[in-house]
């Protein structure tokens, strides 16, 4: 008897919580040993945070966490189940849409990805609806790694709906939804770490300007009212949601003299 698109589902749950839980774990982990691992005066210099991470939050960050983990994966297995039942845009041979496809599907998901963000996350601050689904989060005023997936329930499944709703109408392989998730979960991990890791010169030129930095989602957790970005500071700017002392903020960081016209930054220093 042919199993049913929910049985499948049910199949691949444990297999697909595995590799979410994993996929979670190992960026996390290696950031915060990164960031134990480096000199103090380092760690001083790049810090973006005025507070310092309260007793026992990487632990409740942890705990909270693994529901996301629960729920993503969740999602993931009923992707599985209707995939197979031939409901979703899911596809495995790479011929039927050629190579070319697999780079052009991957730009086009983290763009529609950084859009849903966006807006979602903007609509999330509304008072109502941040205390049903929001506020969580937001309990890491001065967020560590580990928050990178510290969501109430309600947000991980406004988070996890949108890979369903994209495979609905844009055609995807398996490996460009894997290097997706994965490219996800290291800008979050990054987003969250409060030290700004990259290299100088890279914050002062052309990432700082189009890419979120660490010290952007920061002021984010700091305030609460600008920087609503995950990957690209283009909706911010052009949605008026830029916080107004970030490029001055990150002038400081990066020990830059002026700003040049395309809106890049003159360092001093490129240590």
């Amino acid at each position: 008897m042919t199993p049913t698109p929910f049985e499948l589902a049910l199949n691949a749950w444990p297999t697909i919580w595995l590799g979410d839980w994993l996929r979670y774990l190992i960026p996390t982990a290696l950031a915060s040993a990164v960031i134990g691992w480096l000199p103090a005066w380092w760690r001083q210099a790049r810090s973006v945070q005025a507070h310092r991470p309260g007793p026992g939050q990487r632990w409740r960050e942890f705990r909270i966490s693994m529901v996301t983990v629960l729920i993503f994966s969740a999602n993931g297995a009923l992707i599985y189940g209707a995939a197979q039942a031939g409901r979703l845009c899911l596809y495995t041979d790479i011929t039927r849409f050629g190579p070319l496809y697999l780079l052009v599907s991957f730009v086009a998901l983290v763009l529609a990805h950084d859009t849903w963000f966006y807006w979602t996350h903007r609509w999330m601050h509304h008072p109502v609806v941040f205390r049903l689904l929001h506020r969580t989060h937001h309990r890491s005023v001065a967020p560590t790694p580990w928050a990178a997936y510290s969501f109430a329930p309600a947000e991980a499944v406004v988070q996890a709906v949108f890979l369903t709703l994209t495979l609905l109408v844009l055609p995807l392989h398996p490996l460009v939804i894997f290097v997706f998730l994965l490219h996800m979960i290291v800008r979050n991990v990054l987003g969250h770490a409060g030290i700004e890791m990259m290299p100088r010169r890279w914050l002062a030129g052309r990432w700082g300007r189009w890419l979120t930095t660490t010290l952007h989602h920061d002021m984010h957790h700091a305030g609460g009212r600008y920087n609503y970005g995950l990957y690209f500071t283009c909706w911010d700017r052009l949605g008026g949601t830029e916080h107004p002392d970030y490029r001055r903020r990150l002038r400081m960081l990066t020990g830059a003299s002026a700003t040049k016209r395309d809106g890049s930054i003159c360092p001093t220093s490129a240590r």
